[in-house]
């Protein structure tokens, strides 16, 4: 045939199913996307974190102030950090559950009389009457050393500071909370603060799978981080233990424990339906708090049922009800479910959408413009008011012949709105953490799939602020060495005797990295009296330690200009405590990281290469078109290409070359590697010369400069007739 002229283009998406001959999809890529169907360049990503503590499962982030909290659950630890407008990073502080003993207080007034009787739930819990000594304060000792002398069941100590006597459960754990305080007095008056602040702390279990959730309390007026942890990565339809934690969003203290009621669990997760809190799990059970208190699962308003025969593995919110009124969806083992809100005796109304259906991973769920998209363990589906498969021709098989489904409860998904994608990272092969991830374009309504960098991603999702995802990586890492880090120290009342506060924040939990200096500055005038120390004992020489010295020095007197106290964390230093070296239980916990602990934090579609701190890489992104071949026009010869006019919105070379067969089954063959200037200089830059010839035959543009990026257009082949056998 006589040279003519043709349009490369093929249909959007990459086709992994079937042959390579039977479409006119594109046949490979690798960070490439399709907008207007035609392919472009990936974004790139740069790490915003570099301390997590541990492999993330579970991330979850919050928008207020300019400030993006972060917090990122693993098998033992729970981390925070904050991001500021253009992603620069806080430190990490550690916010993990531990276990917290309930305490109360009984305040003393008066000038005489006695202590009769101090009782907690019913039971006396002092060993006789304490008369009036000296004065209100001394009173209060004596009453507090008589506490901690008798033992009852179950058992309390007690402590004074002044005239107000704290009163601490033996017993671990959130079991006694709100157990009423009452007393006896002779003379004497009292106020009272009943029993509060017990914490079941997290279980360690390299299967912990965390879920995140923020909803308003109207009874403290503060916005609580609500997460749920289970070890459901090994099986999302185990029934093993699972836990409801809160603390303010905006915080950096420990999260405290939500009291389950009486036969309810919580083995599958939360969701927050304003002014609800629902927690579901193992038999079908899902239960709703009191409206607008997430944290009372038993009071006045509060619900719980048994909705379905299975596990219940994820709920959503979605709009159903009337007006404001809350619904939400649910996923069941094996089911989905609706929740609507109804009013009256029942509150919710519970309704079954669509039986037979599954879903791989509690995390695979992607709410799209208020359509569900979600992967179950043989197909796509969405739910758009029904339940339907989403089809898919183009890596169906792939995907679900490639995913390691001893893994495939760690998939999990998010959307990039920009560019109309769903997103479902998954380890493929044998790999135990997601490398690689399928995507669904539904504004191009097509399918195509990458290779994550860096190893793979393990949670993650979109956040809005920076309109792009922020993405949690599997590499373990040193941790870098930081300047000094200065902590400024001040002392407060908060109800319960003198307490650190640390940066504002009430005695929090505190990670220090090998190598780095930590000054905590104790300037302000409320540090009088209060010398901060360290031990390697809670409460220092209160708990029965010792201060600990090596590398910490202190300078000044409390509570005046330039006194601190200053750690430089010696290499293998153990967990550490700060203290008040005169007064106890004023501090808290100092977790120390060694150099090889640290995972990073990606945030992904930032400009168009690898940023890994100062270090910048660039990132390779390919595509290659369908099958050309005359045999669809009935010829039986070899194509050849002479010439290409490259199209493209471009940074940075770019090169191309042929590859393909001399027929289906025979072995590929790749041609000569052509590079293009993204600015043709010379007249011959302006095309390329081929001369390449396949009687099937593919073209493929590859970018892999520093800076590069790209967006096709119509790129226009020069084509003859070739000569050649259909044997390769």
């Amino acid at each position: 045939m006589a040279i003519q002229t043709a349009v490369l283009k093929s249909s959007p998406g990459i086709k992994r199913d079937g042959t390579k001959f039977e479409g006119d999809n594109y046949t490979d890529g690798q960070w490439v996307r399709w907008q207007r169907g035609l392919p472009r360049k990936m974004g790139g990503f740069k790490t915003t974190q570099k301390y997590l503590q541990e492999l993330s499962r579970g991330f979850s982030t919050f928008t207020q102030q300019n400030y993006v909290y972060c917090h990122s659950g693993g098998d033992t630890t729970l981390d925070r950090f904050t991001l500021d407008a253009t992603g620069n990073s806080s430190i990490v502080t550690d916010r993990t559950p531990t276990l917290q003993y309930a305490y109360g207080t009984v305040t003393l007034i008066g000038g005489s009389g006695s202590v009769d009787m101090i009782a907690v739930n019913g039971v006396d819990i002092m060993s006789g009457s304490v008369p009036f000594n000296t004065d209100i304060n001394q009173t209060a000792t004596d009453v507090a050393s008589n506490i901690t002398a008798h033992t009852s069941n179950p058992n309390y100590t007690a402590t004074a500071n002044n005239a107000i006597i704290t009163i601490t459960s033996s017993t671990g754990g959130d079991s006694v909370n709100g157990y009423i305080i009452t007393n006896t007095l002779t003379t004497l008056t009292s106020t009272i603060v009943n029993m509060n602040y017990g914490s079941d702390a997290l279980i360690n279990s390299e299967y912990n799978l965390w879920m995140f959730d923020v909803q308003y309390d109207s009874s403290t007026s503060q916005n609580y981080l609500i997460s749920h942890v289970a070890p459901n990565l090994d099986c999302i339809c185990n029934d093993r233990d699972g836990r409801i934690f809160f603390g303010e969003v905006l915080g950096t203290g420990i999260l405290q424990s939500i009291t389950l009621p009486a036969g309810a669990n919580a083995t599958g997760g939360i969701v927050s339906l304003h002014p609800y809190l629902f927690y579901y799990g193992t038999d079908g059970v899902i239960g709703h708090s009191v409206p607008g208190e997430p944290t009372d699962l038993n009071g006045t308003g509060s619900g719980l049922a048994r909705v379905w025969g299975q596990k219940i593995i994820k709920g959503m919110p979605m709009r159903a009800g009337s007006g404001t009124a809350p619904a939400g969806l649910f996923w069941a083992f094996d089911a989905v479910l609706r929740a609507t809100f109804t009013g009256g005796s029942t509150i919710f109304q519970y309704d079954v959408i669509a039986t037979g259906t599954s879903i791989m991973s509690p995390q695979c769920v992607v709410d799209y413009d208020g359509v569900f998209y979600w992967v179950g363990v043989d197909r796509f589906y969405m739910f758009n008011g029904v339940v339907r498969e989403v089809p898919n021709t183009m890596n169906l098989n792939y995907f679900f012949d490639n995913i390691n489904v001893n893994h495939q409860t760690k998939c999990f998904g998010f959307q990039i709105p920009k560019y109309g994608e769903i997103w479902w990272c998954y380890p493929k092969g044998t790999a135990t953490e997601c490398t690689h991830a399928v995507v669904f374009n539904v504004r191009e309504n097509t399918w195509y799939d990458t290779e994550l960098p860096n190893e793979g991603r393990s949670a993650g999702h979109f956040n809005n602020s920076f309109a792009a995802p922020i993405l949690t990586g599997v590499q373990s890492t040193p941790l870098p060495l930081d300047p000094m880090t200065v902590y400024a120290v001040t002392v407060a009342n908060p109800g319960s005797g003198n307490k650190y506060y640390v940066d504002g924040v009430l005695q929090p939990t505190l990670n220090l990295t090998e190598g780095n200096v930590y000054k905590f500055d104790q300037s302000a005038a409320s540090n009088a009296g209060h010398p901060f120390r360290l031990s390697t004992t809670s409460d220092g020489t209160h708990g029965g330690g010792s201060e600990y010295s090596s590398g910490v020095i202190t300078v000044g007197t409390p509570g005046t200009a330039g006194s601190y106290t200053q750690i430089t964390v010696p290499v293998s230093a153990p967990t550490l405590y700060y203290y008040c070296s005169i007064h106890s239980g004023m501090g808290g916990q100092l977790n120390t990281l060694t150099l090889g602990d640290g995972f990073k934090v990606w945030q992904h579609e930032f400009k168009v290469d690898e940023y890994d701190g100062p270090a910048v890489s660039p990132i390779q992104s390919y595509f290659e078109t369908a099958d050309l071949s005359t045999l669809v026009t009935g010829k039986n010869e070899y194509l050849r290409i002479t010439t290409l006019e490259p199209d493209f919105v471009q940074t940075g070379d770019m090169t191309v070359n042929v590859t393909g067969r001399a027929n289906s089954r025979a072995p590929e063959v790749i041609g000569t590697t052509f590079t293009f200037p993204d600015t043709a200089a010379q007249p011959y830059e302006q095309i390329v010369m081929l001369k390449e010839q396949r009687r099937e035959l593919r073209v493929r543009f590859e970018s892999n400069s520093l800076y590069g990026d790209y967006q096709m257009g119509q790129i226009i082949g020069h084509f003859d007739s070739g000569d050649g056998t259909d044997l390769g």
